[in-house]
């Protein structure tokens, strides 16, 4: 009976929304009853028809200002060589800062480091940092501590503390996007420019706009999100929608909330909000508009335009429109970009068409992965792996130990063998069975198009090799990392000297740096190590220019 008072509630929350300020939640078991001016009794538009203005612009996109005059040198400083760097013609340095920083290293969750890309650079002091934009220039003084791993920005702001006060700044200017007075600060939930922080000072909880003032107030057990057109607010058992100007369009009853799609983190897909209502959830749109009713023991994380469903303890698959297009009679279900994998009774079979709801290849294997690039996926049969196509032709014999994989990076007949949980344990290998570069190795894929991959051998060096996997670029380097998009170069280091290395093979620059902690790759500024001959390291801005 509750559920059905439940969708009746909605069905008069569609044509209108709860009334007035948006900080405050109002107490009730079900969805708001019309308010006099609300939307028509259709309901909400569908959430690509309706327009809202367009919040103020993500900090990320102001232009970032250039340097100007460098720091003056301080007291600890390394005097650098006169010439910083040895190249070929169009190839140079220019020193944006003395050698007189610590550069930390961001916390590595495992992988190798190579070399960090970055949308701004922290440059420590006695363990207080100032902080420096894409370009190069000195946006604050050196008085802060770091409040996020890692050197690229949230939506364009860094949080920052200042004397155990949080805040944060902007990545590009500068300018103080949040003052500094709270216990922590951060972007807000699921945010992508909406301009809206989450703050907090002891237990209470804000999401405060650029301006200051605060749009809405949570406590313990709330729950917010921003979505791209939309914000969504769960506050005393009602889960409630507001449009960019915080205006509520729409609310219901519910007792909890999950984002289960959004374009930020499903690419390709629409905002979508899984909920719970006694136990069953049901799937809604960033309007507040039901897609499914709660009738589902589990809603998954969508993949595209899929997610997969449970009820009764059976897998199914459900489109964005809240469709069923795979009936829930399978046992396991792993959803892919364009497939599915189907299990019944141990045994795995696939839906390369999910609209069709229809296996392609009937559950017989141990296992089928997801169909990647050129329309192969990896199979599983009797502990050994091998290669099929979309209509269950078996191109590679399962003869390998471990994985198999496409990459656009790689000729179509080759792929990427992993075998093994340790640090070398992937190669290359051809559809004949040919090992191309053993197992021992550890292989990078080129990404966006690069047709170069990185490849560490067991000796510990890096080397580049094409799509066939030969190498055409001899393993040599220290260190390295992938060909930068657009530019034909690639940073290495080599003999303990970070270098650029063309796709030749030819070191057309040599620097007298020992290590490069991070830089960006558009404008192509660099913060890079020094180490002095009494083994002192200090940091500083490079910047790196290229022939035009």
């Amino acid at each position: 009976m509750k559920k059905t008072a439940l969708l009746l509630a909605l069905l008069l929350a569609l044509s209108g929304c709860q009334p007035a300020a948006p900080v405050e939640a109002q107490n009730g078991g079900s969805a708001s009853s019309a308010a006099e001016e609300s939307a028509p009794a259709s309901g909400p538009a569908d959430e690509d028809s309706r327009e809202d203005p367009a919040p103020q612009a993500d900090a990320s996109y102001v232009d970032a200002p250039e340097p100007d005059e460098p720091p003056q040198t301080t007291v600890g400083a390394i005097e650098l060589p006169a010439e910083p760097a040895s190249s070929n013609a169009g190839y140079s340095v220019d020193l944006l800062t003395p050698a007189q920083y610590d550069l930390y290293y961001p916390l590595n969750r495992g992988g190798y480091r190579q070399f960090q890309t970055a949308d701004f650079f922290p440059l420590g002091q006695g363990g207080k940092y100032a902080v420096a934009n894409r370009n190069g220039r000195l946006l604050t003084n050196v008085e802060y501590e770091l409040g996020i791993e890692g050197w690229n920005s949230i939506d364009g702001m860094v949080p920052l503390k200042k004397d155990g006060k949080a805040g944060a700044i902007d990545a590009a200017d500068g300018s103080v996007l949040v003052p500094f007075e709270y216990d922590d600060v951060w972007c807000a939930s699921g945010s992508d420019g909406s301009g809206l922080y989450r703050v907090q000072k002891g237990d209470a909880v804000e999401m405060i706009d650029r301006t200051g003032v605060t749009r809405f107030s949570m406590e313990r057990g709330d729950d917010f999100t921003a979505l791209k057109k939309r914000f969504v607010l769960y506050k005393d058992g009602m889960l409630r929608f507001y449009n960019q100007q915080y205006s509520p369009i729409a609310n219901f009853a519910c007792d909890g909330m999950e984002v289960v799609s959004s374009p930020r983190t499903n690419e390709g897909g629409r905002d979508l909000i899984a909920f719970d209502y006694e136990g069953a959830w049901g799937l809604a749109d960033s309007d507040g508009k039901f897609l499914t009713d709660p009738v589902y023991d589990e809603i998954g994380y969508f993949t595209g335009s899929y997610a997969v469903v449970t009820q009764n303890g059976k897998r199914g698959i459900i489109n964005d429109r809240g469709k069923v297009v795979v009936k829930p009679e399978w046992d396991d279900i792993t959803l892919y970009k364009s497939s599915a994998s189907v299990c019944k009774d141990n045994r795995w079979g696939v839906i390369t068409d999910i609209d069709s709801g229809e296996p392609a290849v009937k559950p017989s294997y141990d296992y089928i992965m997801g169909f990647g690039d050129y329309g192969y996926a990896c199979f599983e049969r009797n502990g050994k792996f091998g290669i099929m196509d979309k209509e269950g032709n078996e191109i590679v014999p399962a003869r390998y130990d471990g994985t198999l994989s496409t990459s656009r990076s790689l000729d179509k007949g080759y792929y990427i063998l992993e075998s093994g949980d340790g640090p070398f344990n992937s190669g290359i290998v051809d559809g004949r069975g040919r090992v191309i570069i053993p197992t021992d190795h550890y292989v990078q894929p080129g990404a966006d198009g690069e047709k170069l991959n990185l490849v560490l051998t067991p000796s510990g060096k890096w080397g580049f090799a094409n799509d066939r996997g030969q190498f055409v670029i001899d393993a040599q380097f220290e260190n390295a990392s992938p060909f930068i998009s657009g530019k034909n170069v690639a940073f290495v280091q080599k003999d303990g000297k970070i270098c650029l290395v063309n796709r030749k093979g030819e070191l057309v620059l040599k620097t007298v740096f020992s290590d490069l902690i991070g830089y960006n790759p558009d404008t192509m500024v660099c913060a890079m190590e020094y180490t002095a001959a009494d083994g002192t390291v200090k940091g500083c801005l490079v910047k790196v220019n290229l022939p035009a």
